[in-house]
């Protein structure tokens, strides 16, 4: 009887622990399943690496622009990427035995007390390799026992869903190496101003001695230390046969040097900015600064330092107006250069996408292509002579600029030609400011306008921007096809994937002959009118000058061949009079037709693309059309069809093929 009520306790108690054995198992189960939810799956490699990378930005031949990073700057690479001498210095000094352990190994953690008591210099991780990738991808860092443990497990557990190359690659593109450098490929042109793929044995060696202890190691504030650390790198490497005793002594022998890469403020700032909060407003932050995009953009460098060459050279000094220029391929939309101010360092607002400035004349094309759609001929008369009207708050007057003209009759085609005021309020009330609004919208002006008289001298209610009008003359230059303007091509992921692109969004918003005709007359603007200074010799140019009350806004608009560029002149404050800028008044036809002239005949030059919208100058063939597929043909100036023996004063023109008109004129 004892013994079977003894035997039932035993029972009851082993009944017990086992329940209690079951529990903690389950628990530790549970415990392991909870941790390893804490792990990112890194069997796809960098794609599932959930790391802040660095963004790129590109210029249109390939060449960097910028780098977008927070706190971490991090590009990742696969591991065919990196040198196999790279992943052997790493290996060899920060966990030799990586390919023998499980994850955790016991060994290198006595190694590493012994040899960090002998020398510190020489002293090797006491954790692995995944154990560190551990601490970085799975736990908060802290270095008590409990943590440990957990890394420990977490390291084992990993191991046994990823193999060891999938654990290396993650690590070199997570550790850090100092001065903001995260990931192999970001230390290596951090210190060398190159890839990864691109390191030396004695680079790669310096690199991994760094992880231990970066800001020791630096070889950019303690480079005696970054020696040694690199030789006892090598050495290691040496000893554990990855490197011969000849590869050793030829890096010992060699002096540490680093090519860090020039900082100069970054390129095309104004531009990069731009981009940049477009890029925000669509992504979102934490994906421009960190989800690695890369970004490829419509700037053209050699087209941007030109304009920045333009910019400064006429109106470089301090005290100096400052100078928004933007340039599009009025084909495309795409932005080719962008100058916003003077120094982006001191002030990243943008004057060429974010300045609302008063156009002053330079809007008169917009009465003038809504006068033509409303069969306004250009030889029509008008008087020049001081004009008073009634509008709804008050009584409009309006005067030439200086008083010129006074009393006279012009033909609509001389008032455009010389920015005759009069004339053009007289034509705004014929027309209805209402169209003007609705003409400017379609050909790109995306600012809200009021339809107020005084729109057709530039009067508006919150002014436009460089980006605007350059866009919208671009709409003349393309024969009435609007281009809508965007500075970027492509986005895709650091590993391939597009995750949008730009294609050329156009669309026909005038009739042909009636963004030829205009373009007719604001080619006479320049040849013979207030533009003058714009003209570029064998080169067909069109465009229209503006300038505000006391000289406050200055403005050239125009387009030669496939490029049109706006710039403006005008204090960042505002409201400030240049009646005096070395010696002048600061009108259109000065400092922005200058600047707009010496950028566009650089950047003509540099393109040689075909002439458009393909108007000769009357005066013979236009030189700069020998190289295109353009013809020439006999226009009517008045209906721009094709011109007849009755027609008087044709033009000629050179024009592609399919713009030929394909009628000839009705006159009799």
């Amino acid at each position: 009887m004892f013994l079977s009520t003894r035997l039932a306790s035993i029972l009851k108690v082993a009944a017990g622990v086992l329940v209690v054995v079951l529990a903690v198992l389950l628990a530790a189960a549970f415990y392991l399943h909870r941790l390893s939810a804490t792990l990112p799956d890194i069997s796809s490699g960098g794609e599932s690496l959930q790391t802040a990378r660095t963004s790129i930005v590109y210029a249109a031949d390939g060449s960097v622009l910028a780098e977008w990073h927070g706190e971490e700057d991090r590009t990742v690479v696969g591991l065919e990427s990196i040198p196999q001498h790279t992943r052997d210095a790493v290996v060899a000094i920060e966990d030799e035995r990586f390919y023998q352990h499980n994850g955790v190994d016991l060994a290198a953690i006595y190694r590493a007390f012994r040899s960090s008591a002998e020398d510190r210099r020489s002293a090797r991780g006491g954790s692995t390799i995944t154990q560190q990738l551990v601490k970085v991808l799975g736990t908060d860092g802290e270095r008590t026992l409990t943590q440990r443990i957990r890394e420990a497990v977490l390291a084992y557990d990993l191991e046994s869903r990823a193999d060891k190359d999938q654990v290396l690659e993650t690590y070199l593109n997570t550790v850090y190496f100092g001065h903001g450098a995260y990931g192999i490929e970001s230390a290596a042109h951090r210190f060398f101003g190159k890839k990864a793929s691109q390191l030396e044995l004695a680079e790669s060696a310096l690199l991994a001695g760094l992880i231990h202890s970066p800001a020791d190691y630096s070889p950019l504030e303690h480079p005696q230390a970054a020696q040694e650390r690199r030789d006892a790198v090598v050495r290691a490497m040496s000893e554990q046969g990855y490197v011969t005793s000849a590869q050793e002594r030829t890096v010992v022998e060699t002096s540490v040097t680093v090519s860090p890469p020039k900082q100069d403020g970054g390129r095309a700032p104004y531009f990069v900015e731009y981009v940049r909060q477009t890029l925000v407003e669509r992504l979102g932050a934490q994906a421009v600064y960190g989800g690695g995009l890369r970004v490829y953009t419509t700037l053209e460098p050699e087209l941007q330092e030109l304009a920045e060459e333009a910019v400064t050279r006429h109106l470089g000094l301090a005290g100096d107006p400052e100078t928004a220029l933007v340039a599009v391929d009025h084909q495309t939309g795409g932005v080719v250069a962008m100058v916003g101010g003077r120094a982006f360092e001191e002030n990243q607002f943008n004057l060429a996408v974010q300045a609302r400035r008063q156009p002053g004349s330079a809007f008169k094309p917009f009465v003038l292509v809504a006068a033509l759609e409303q069969g306004v001929r250009p030889e029509q008369e008008f008087s020049a002579s001081p004009y008073t009207v009634p509008i709804s708050d008050g009584t409009w007057r309006v005067t030439n600029y200086e008083n010129e003209f006074h009393d006279e009759t012009l033909t609509l085609r001389a008032a455009t030609t010389w920015s005759v005021n009069a004339v053009y309020a007289r034509l705004v009330m014929q027309v209805g400011p209402h169209n003007v609004v609705e003409t400017a919208r379609k050909m790109g002006i995306d600012t809200p306008l009021d339809a107020n008289p005084a729109i057709a001298l530039g009067g508006l209610a919150h002014g436009v921007t460089p980006l605007e009008m350059a866009s919208a003359y671009g709409t003349l230059a393309s024969g009435g096809v609007r281009a809508h303007p965007t500075g970027i091509l492509r986005v895709s992921t650091d590993s391939g994937e597009t995750l949008f692109e730009n294609r050329p969004r156009t669309e026909r918003v005038l009739p042909e002959s009636t963004a030829m005709q205009a373009s007719l007359m604001l080619h006479d603007v320049v040849e013979r009118g207030t533009g003058s200074a714009a003209k570029i010799p064998d080169t067909w140019v069109a465009g229209k000058t503006g300038t505000t009350q006391e000289y406050r806004d200055a403005w050239f608009v125009g387009y030669a061949e496939d490029l049109s560029c706006a710039v403006w002149v005008g204090y960042r404050e505002g409201q400030i009079e240049m009646v005096d800028v070395h010696g002048i008044k600061v009108a259109g036809g000065t400092y922005p037709a200058r600047i707009w002239q010496y950028f566009m005949r650089g950047a003509v030059a540099h393109r040689r693309a075909p002439v458009t919208p393909g108007v000769g100058d009357g005066e013979g063939p236009d030189a700069s059309a020998a190289s295109s597929s353009a013809v020439l043909v006999s226009v009517c100036p008045d209906s721009m069809q094709l011109a007849n023996k009755r027609c008087p004063a044709p033009v000629e023109m050179y024009l592609e093929p399919s713009l030929v008109p394909e009628q000839t004129c009705a006159r009799h």
